[in-house]
C-alpha cells in the first residue's frame, strides 16, 4: 500500500528566498499530522503545495499514488479531497467548529447533513476535540 501524501525531494523559491529545501516525508491513509515550526520555516508553504495553491519547481508530490503537479492532475478533484487547518480550529468565525467541518463534505461532496456531522464528530473525538464542537 502506497503512503497518502508523499513528498519527494520538495524544493521552493521565492525569488533568491529558498522556502523549502529537499522535503521528503510521507503520511499515511488515516495518520494525523502536525507540523510545528517557527514563522518563516516553510509550514504553510508545504501544505499549500499539496493541493497545487503552490507550485514546486523542483521534486515529486504524490497524493493517493497520483502526480500532483502532473499534467493529468485533476485539481478540482484533489482540492475536494485534501483539507487542512491553519492555526486555528475556528475557519469561518460565524460558523461553529462543527460547521466549519462539514461545510466541504456537504456542499462540494453532496454528503448528507446528518452524515457529514456524525463523520466530523468521529473526527473530533479521534482528536481530542469533540468538546469543541459547538465553539
Amino acid at each position: 500500500m502506497h503512503p497518502m501524501i508523499m513528498f519527494s525531494r520538495i524544493n521552493k523559491w521565492y525569488g533568491e528566498y529558498q522556502a523549502l529545501t529537499d522535503i521528503t516525508a510521507e503520511v499515511q491513509r488515516g495518520e494525523v499530522v502536525v507540523l510545528c515550526g517557527p514563522s518563516g520555516s516553510g509550514k504553510s508553504t508545504l501544505i499549500r503545495t499539496v493541493n497545487r495553491l503552490e507550485d514546486v519547481q523542483q521534486g515529486q508530490i504524490l497524493f493517493d499514488g497520483h502526480d500532483v503537479n502532473g499534467t493529468d492532475a485533476n485539481v478540482n478533484r484533489l482540492r475536494s479531497r485534501v483539507g487542512f487547518v491553519f492555526q486555528s480550529f475556528n475557519l469561518f468565525p460565524h460558523l461553529s467548529v462543527l460547521d466549519n467541518i462539514i461545510l466541504t463534505p456537504t456542499k462540494v461532496r453532496g454528503l448528507k447533513n446528518s452524515e457529514a456531522r456524525a463523520r466530523a464528530m468521529e473526527l473530533l473525538d479521534r482528536v481530542g476535540l469533540a468538546h469543541k464542537a459547538g465553539a
